[in-house]
């Protein structure tokens, strides 16, 4: 138990549950608030919530700090959100705490599904803030979901059920003790559109629990797992021929940083991450001159040859030209005339902040497919040597990039696993899914059994500044040096605008029946 904290009789928690439902924005035709007093079901315009619990509270008398494994045994809290109109519904889920609450939030852990589709717990200091408290003296509110309904018919009424676990985190301090949280929660109901490819998504993990999952980071994104997987999109890239060519979906990314033309910036998106379906070719990572790292390149992507190859010149102008292949700045004609971005695709991705941050240090046990993930958040950058023949270059350091075209990450490769072994994988390092792991990678779809792949995390080597990940064929992730040849796939982020064609077949998203974007 955390903290020391040894007597199960010093915090009570009391949540009292009163669901207040504010309907409406300036365009909506239809708008109105309720707020629960007695009965257990609320009825409004469009949205209908019903608590299917007997009492409308929660009360954790006696509670003290638990593991998460004990949290997520705890009898959940559970309601009902029903569209009752012909129109899309958007909602948002929140969670206000009353004015007699002085229990942090950063001490309160929280766990909201979908029944039936597995999440995991967050702190709820860690969700988004509400702008606006709807409670009259709410001292602070956390959006916990949001969501969108399909419009109903007459013949079906579309309702989604939630469960809520909340317990007090098993790292929580002694100074907590005697202290109490209160809480009431609260669900916002506008008009919605159209669901656009996030959405739609979102949609399919109800009926799909094989294919897709949410991964366990503090972001929850939502990844397609597994080995053969219809996640291949036809976004309109078209080769010389007009040959369609094929992207992957990796999956819907949560609190992406958008970056406009003029440098604003757009927090908090859910963006859809792909990657070519193909490698473009084998290219190196980065080069450089003798006296630089002893010639062998330097592994910080906002100066790599491959980012201006991707970004700037041959591949993001679709044109023909010299690419780097090898040591000592060596050069090879490339030839992007027939592969390269169409302006029509390039009008639908969006500039993001990319993660380029690693581990402080080198330890191949540490990398797991959350941890590499954490890392790739982190403020540590890939250069940790300071003396030698190969750590000589004087290139600034950084650990966000912003762009259109990247690569994959190495926990995106990771958290793609799949298969009955997922969850033994996911707390296996990924250096080790090989041999007695080997059903890891053999059920990995972004695992290529035939070329090693490029990543675009930098490695902290030791004793060099020129190493960066890569998807092995044998070891899985290992690294190289970025002079190395490897295959380069692609990768970006959709358009949080753009909508996805509906079909009922079977086989959409299938190589041979790929997701089809509206124009």
């Amino acid at each position: 138990m955390g903290g020391g904290l040894l007597n199960k009789k010093i915090v009570i928690i009391l949540l009292i549950l009163t669901i207040t439902i504010t309907i409406g924005t300036s365009y909506a035709f239809w708008q109105v608030t309720k707020t629960q007093v007695e009965e257990n079901v609320i009825t409004t315009g469009c949205i209908d919530v019903k608590i299917e619990n007997e009492l409308n509270q929660i009360n954790l008398g006696e509670a003290y700090p638990i593991e998460d494994s004990d949290g997520l045994e705890l009898k959940p809290f559970t309601f009902t959100v029903t569209n009752k109109c012909n129109v899309y519904t958007d909602y948002e889920i929140g969670l206000e705490m009353l004015s007699n609450t002085n229990l942090e939030s950063k001490y309160v852990k929280v766990l909201i599904n979908q029944v039936g589709i597995k999440k995991y717990p967050k702190l709820l200091s860690s969700y988004e803030k509400e702008s606006k408290t709807i409670i009259d003296g709410a001292k602070e509110g956390r959006i916990l979901l949001k969501g969108k309904l399909n419009p109903s018919t007459k013949e079906k009424e579309v309702t989604k059920n939630y469960e809520l676990r909340l317990w007090i985190d098993n790292d929580s301090p002694q100074s907590i003790m005697n202290q109490t949280f209160t809480s009431k929660i609260v669900i916002n109901g506008s008009q919605g559109s159209e669901p656009n490819i996030a959405d739609y998504i979102e949609k399919l993990i109800e009926s799909d629990q094989t294919n897709l999952a949410y991964d366990d980071t503090n972001d929850q994104n939502l990844r397609y797992i597994g080995k053969e997987v219809n996640n291949y999109i036809d976004i309109g890239d078209r080769d010389s021929e007009d040959k369609p060519i094929l992207w992957r979906i990796i999956g819907v990314m949560n609190n992406m940083t958008v970056v406009g033309e003029d440098e604003s910036e757009s927090t908090g998106q859910s963006l859809v991450k792909i990657i070519r379906a193909d490698s473009i070719g084998n290219w190196s990572w980065d080069t450089s001159e003798n006296e630089v790292n002893g010639g062998r390149g330097v592994n910080e992507w906002s100066e790599a040859d491959l980012m201006t190859t991707l970004n700037e010149k041959e591949y993001w102008s679709k044109t023909n030209g010299e690419c780097y292949n090898g040591t000592n700045e060596s050069q090879t004609a490339c030839d992007f005339s027939s592969t390269g971005l169409t302006e029509s695709v390039k009008d639908k991705l969006v500039k993001v902040r990319w993660n380029t941050g690693t581990f402080a240090t080198y330890n191949e046990s540490d990398w797991l497919a959350n941890a590499t993930y954490q890392a790739e958040r982190s403020n540590h950058n890939g250069k940790t040597c300071n003396s030698g023949n190969y750590c000589t270059d004087k290139v600034p350091r950084t650990t966000t990039w912003d762009g259109y075209i990247g690569l994959m990450y190495p926990s995106d490769y990771g958290f793609a696993i799949g298969g009955e072994d997922r969850n033994r994988c996911l707390t296996t390092s990924m250096v080790n899914w090989h041999n007695s792991n080997s059903n890891c990678k053999n059920n990995d779809w972004l695992y290529d059994s035939s070329s090693i792949q490029w990543t675009i995390t930098p490695v902290p080597y030791p004793s060099d500044a020129y190493t960066a990940f890569i998807v092995a064929v044998s070891e899985s992730i290992s690294n190289s040096g970025v002079p190395g040849i490897f295959a380069v796939r692609p990768t970006a982020y959709l358009d949080s605008n753009i909508k996805i064609q509906e079909k009922d077949d079977s086989d959409y998203g299938s190589q041979s029946n790929p997701f089809v974007i509206m124009e």
